[in-house]
């Protein structure tokens, strides 16, 4: 039978997955399903924390020779993953938004223009390099 190892550390890590799930839970409170895999993800790691002879014996069947490796690798993989992704997405929300502001710049372009051409004043427009301050 499996001993349970309830250190002050252990205390500690699970206290710390219950005060992050119940932060979440009370935050993202619409993404059921993301809560859902996150409450799931949370108890194997609790129980991995409350019975770390389970995490050695499941690295040692796979060739691993710690429990912490066993929870660590995979983990460090899921890390790298994330920050890609989230790098990639960055990206393309600078570049939709670089978009987004080139388009409402040429539509208020063309709105000033008109307005001028209507009260009869000269279309010209100011150097793009102008920094907004008249020279007094």
């Amino acid at each position: 039978m499996m001993q349970a190892e309830v250190t002050p550390a252990a205390i500690a890590l699970v206290g710390l997955l219950a005060a992050l799930f119940l932060h979440d839970f009370v935050t993202l409170q619409r993404n059921r399903r993301l809560l859902l895999l996150q409450l799931v993800v949370f108890a194997i790691g609790g129980w991995l924390i409350v019975y770390p002879e389970v995490a050695r014996r499941l690295a040692h069947f796979v060739g691993i020779g710690r429990g912490v490796d066993f929870v660590l690798y995979p983990l460090v993989i899921w890390l790298v993953r994330e920050s890609l992704l989230s790098r990639r997405r960055r990206h393309e929300e600078q570049e939709r938004v670089t978009e987004l502001v080139r388009a409402m710049a040429a539509s208020g372009a063309h709105d000033v223009s008109s307005l001028a051409g209507a009260c009869g004043h000269s279309s010209r427009r100011a150097p793009a390099h102008s920094s907004g301050v008249s020279a007094s």
